[in-house]
């Protein structure tokens, strides 16, 4: 009787944009990723989602800023400004695309951004990526969780972005 190999690590043919928010590490599929704004002006919105901290005005266009870790379930503090925020690409976008994200197809036709304090570097293809660690453990919606990177400072978490930027709760229509 033999065994089946489970891979523990499963390698990224893309590469990945690495980025920090309330001190946390995080990093994102950099296909998915149209520009960076440094210190967007978000005029909040009522009536919204409470990770939906408000819209930012982009030559022309509206877009909805998304607080990460509202997002993802991390205990609700003081609303901090977003030095940077990671503005994704569009069904649109990502259509034109010769290999989309694998992802892709839970992308909006809306521009969507995530407020975060700082970008960091673009890590390279072939990076290890580790399984997510399970709900029960991690006390997070791990439905927005790729996997994990360890690295020499920590772990980086890597995000689903297609589920990050899908926001289905907030198109439910209002009971009458």
């Amino acid at each position: 009787m033999s065994q089946a190999l489970v891979p523990t690590s499963n390698r990224r043919e893309s590469q990945l944009l690495g980025f920090e928010s309330c001190g946390r590490h995080y990093a994102c599929d950099l296909l998915w990723v149209k520009e960076v704004l440094r210190s967007p002006v978000v005029t909040p919105v009522n009536l919204v989602p409470p990770y939906v901290r408000g819209v930012v005005h982009l030559r022309g266009q509206i877009l909805t800023a998304l607080d990460l870790e509202a997002r993802l379930g991390h205990p609700a503090d003081e609303p901090r400004p977003g030095s940077r925020c990671i503005v994704f690409k569009t069904a649109n976008d990502l259509s034109r695309l010769p290999h989309p994200p694998e992802d892709s197809d839970l992308a909006d036709g809306d521009p969507t951004g995530l407020l975060v304090d700082a970008i960091g570097d673009i890590l390279p293809p072939g990076i290890a990526v580790l399984p997510a660690p399970p709900d029960t453990l991690s006390g997070l919606d791990t439905r927005f969780i790729e996997g994990v990177i360890s690295q020499g400072t920590g772990l980086t978490t890597v995000l689903r972005i297609g589920a990050l930027v899908s926001m289905p709760e907030a198109r439910k229509p209002a009971l009458a």
